[in-house]
């Protein structure tokens, strides 16, 4: 299946499509409006800030090899995820705009680190957005600096920002935050560039079948049989991702007491290689699939270390790598 045979054909209405507009774009547009502001032009610029797991001691960063907390840059502007032990990997000169967060736990949300970055504005998923907007606005108070607006978004409802598509999707995971009776939940992230399409999958026990079907990549639902799933606003036509990233907390212990919430190395492979099977993932030519939040053995392991263990077409990511994913 190659990526262009179907495009991106949300089934929700057309105000599913995100009534926040991208960078240095009026936030009053219309929802179409805002959508056709995502760029024509492929590729997605990825920066590694962090590809480590849990916690972070200051004294590692002279270890080269010692992976902070998970975090990317995207075309030097939006951050997925981001806490101090980031700043150093920043490029110079870079002040990110937008900050996806994909959930509360420590080593991914910092309000601090959330209003020093700079950002106007920070996505949470909606479960948790009142919780986040208090802590945010409190940490900008005592910081003495602007504080970003905090928004939150709901499962299959995309936005677009400084020329991207981002479509949270509901991850495999779990906290224990709970706001007013409702318990957190956690995302993933479908980020859209032209025909690029990526999936940033940290913290996950793989990939919850809700979430495939928002993103159009489980083989269950195929062109012939798609009126059959018409009914629900959140199933995304088949379609292709051309770029993959994804965490593997357990490395290769594959039944590690983590399973029901991180993934192992076996797991993403299993994962990748399906998709691929079944053309729901087509990487261009001499593109890897990365593997990031990487703990136990492999937090400290140089990335060429780790990659002598690794399935094709899987490669470890390490902080300050950068790469075009297309």
């Amino acid at each position: 299946m190659k990526n262009t045979i179907s495009r991106r054909k949300f089934l929700a209405s057309s105000t599913a499509l995100a009534a926040v507009a991208g960078c240095m774009t009026d936030k009053s547009a219309s929802a179409p409006a805002a959508a056709q502001e995502m760029s024509a032009e492929s590729g997605i610029r990825v920066r590694f800030l962090g590809s480590g797991s849990a916690s972070w001691k200051p004294e590692w960063a002279k270890n080269p090899h010692m992976r902070r907390q998970s975090s990317v840059l995207l075309e030097n502007k939006v951050l997925i995820d981001f806490t101090t032990c980031s700043f150093d990997k920043l490029p110079k000169d870079c002040h990110p705009e937008v900050l996806f967060q994909t959930h509360s736990h420590g080593d991914h949300y910092n309000p601090k680190a959330a209003v020093k970055s700079g950002v106007k504005r920070m996505y949470v998923q909606e479960t948790w957005a009142d919780a986040a907007r208090q802590e945010v606005n409190a940490a900008a108070m005592e910081l003495s600096l602007p504080a970003p607006e905090v928004i939150g978004l709901p499962f299959g409802k995309p936005v677009v920002e400084c020329g991207m598509r981002f479509t949270g999707v509901p991850a495999n995971h779990s906290t224990s935050r709970v706001t007013d009776g409702t318990l957190e939940r956690t995302s993933l992230y479908l980020v859209e560039k032209g025909t690029s399409r990526l999936l940033y999958a940290t913290d996950t026990g793989g990939i919850m079948g809700d979430a495939a079907r928002m993103m159009g990549i489980d083989p269950h639902v195929k062109e012939k049989n798609l009126s059959r799933y018409t009914a629900s606003p959140y199933v995304h036509e088949p379609q292709a991702l051309t770029a993959f990233i994804m965490e593997a907390t357990n490395g290769d212990i594959d039944d590690d007491f983590r399973i029901f919430v991180h993934s192992s190395v076996q797991a993403v492979s299993r994962i990748v290689n399906m998709l691929i099977k079944n053309g729901r993932l087509v990487l261009p030519q001499g593109q890897h699939a990365y593997i990031t939040h990487l703990g136990i053995k492999y937090r400290s392991w140089p990335s060429e270390k780790i990659e002598k263990e690794l399935p094709e077409p899987l490669r470890a990511a390490y902080d300050g790598l950068e790469v075009v994913l297309g």
